[in-house]
């Protein structure tokens, strides 16, 4: 955990810190890969870049899960991974209870 008290992290860091909290394991874990992706019409969200524009942004994957999200900002990533990764552990908490 970091030395900072968590207020004063970054809201990103602490997002992320709470969906993967500290756990006792002897093995290094890559838990989140966070890229920067760019590609040909990669994501296009401005009104005026309708076509043949190049951009990039963030994919953010579960190493566990494989669960992936994409966004053209840092923010947008984590917060839609984050909706997106509790989203599925609703539906799984729901399928294991029937």
């Amino acid at each position: 955990m970091s030395n900072k008290k968590i207020e004063s992290l970054n809201i990103i860091d602490r997002e992320l810190r709470k969906c993967y909290p500290v756990g006792m394991s002897d093995a290094t874990e890559t838990k989140v890969i966070i890229e920067l992706i760019n590609g040909f019409e990669l994501f296009n969200t401005r009104p005026y870049h309708n076509h043949e524009t190049w951009s990039d942004g963030y994919r953010i994957t579960d190493t566990k899960t494989g669960l992936k999200y994409e966004a053209e900002d840092l923010d947008d990533a984590i917060f839609g991974f984050i909706e997106k990764m509790k989203k599925q552990k609703e539906q799984n908490e729901q399928q294991n209870k029937k």
